[in-house]
């Protein structure tokens, strides 16, 4: 299991009033065209207007290809590039380079107020046809929540999301935002696939008693289409910003006293035993085939 880590610095107290404006950028990046889709980026941030923070989709600078990355197209995370976006308010999502071997998905971006930067990698690349991204990337093995602005925030990229435990951890560790980048095909069900993903934000954000920030990319790559419809989830389900199937950007304003208050009110995260799940993975992993004692 990917390791979990807390940041050093505390969020606000419940008591005092803060927001976190965020923005969606929903772009249609090319596979291995890493120059062009950076300045589409910059371009659709200096549209948006002042947020805290603008929020890219997964491999927003590399594309979403069905083959490994050229070596050429591989960033680092302290690349010139990236931080000159990063140090703007932007998430961008890359393939980072790895001197010992497969690069990571990974995702960046940079506390307005500190300058400290957070960075996540992919815990959990798609292992099946068609993405089969364990041939393209390492997966990651931390997973961090993080001091970022006003809020507390963690990043879980696409496929995480679909492993409830990670989602969990995130609000365990005090998560009160996830940024959940995605790169989402239409594939032979468009409509189931977008039903599941409303499926899992919406438990995620009303389960977990956080915002969540889901940005898809749109358009076509490598012959696959993309659907888009990022959008804002609030912990009540509500959809507070949606965009359609084209490029575009939108801004949402979370309540981060409301997050606070609704956890202090209803503490679900609180109720939860860990010590109980530390022992039923324990079971689980020692005795294969055993039935769980619960």
């Amino acid at each position: 299991m990917a390791q979990h880590q807390q940041a050093e610095v505390t969020a606000a107290s419940p008591e005092e009033p803060r927001t976190l404006r965020v923005g969606l950028l929903q772009t249609a990046p090319v596979f291995g065209a890493v120059e062009e889709n950076l300045a589409r980026i910059a371009e659709l941030h200096d549209e948006l207007g002042p947020v805290d923070l603008a929020l890219t989709p997964e491999l927003s600078a590399n594309g979403y290809g069905f083959a490994p990355h050229r070596e050429t197209d591989l960033l680092t995370a302290d690349d010139p590039r990236l931080a000159a976006l990063v140090s703007a308010g932007v998430g961008v999502g890359f393939a980072e380079r790895n001197g010992d071997g497969l690069p990571w998905n990974a995702y960046l971006l940079q506390d307005p107020l500190t300058g400290i930067r957070h960075l996540q990698r992919k815990l959990h690349p798609v292992s099946y046809a068609p993405w089969n991204e364990q041939l393209s990337f390492r997966p990651g093995t931390e997973l961090r929540t993080a001091a970022f602005s006003a809020a507390r925030i963690a990043t879980a990229i696409c496929n995480d999301m679909w492993h409830p435990v990670v989602p969990w951890l995130a609000a365990q560790g005090g998560a009160e935002v996830l940024f959940v980048p995605v790169a989402s095909m239409t594939g032979s069900d468009p409509a189931r696939i977008r039903r599941t993903w409303e499926v899992i934000l919406e438990h995620a954000a009303v389960l977990l008693q956080c915002y969540v920030v889901f940005v898809n990319r749109c358009g076509t790559d490598d012959g696959a289409r993309f659907w888009g419809g990022s959008r804002v989830v609030g912990p009540d389900g509500d959809v507070l910003a949606h965009l359609g199937e084209e490029p575009g950007a939108a801004v949402a304003e979370l309540d981060l006293t409301a997050v606070r208050r609704l956890r202090a009110d209803v503490p679900l995260l609180a109720e939860s035993r860990t010590e109980f799940l530390a022992d039923a993975f324990g079971t689980s992993l020692g005795h294969e085939g055993e039935q769980l004692r619960v």
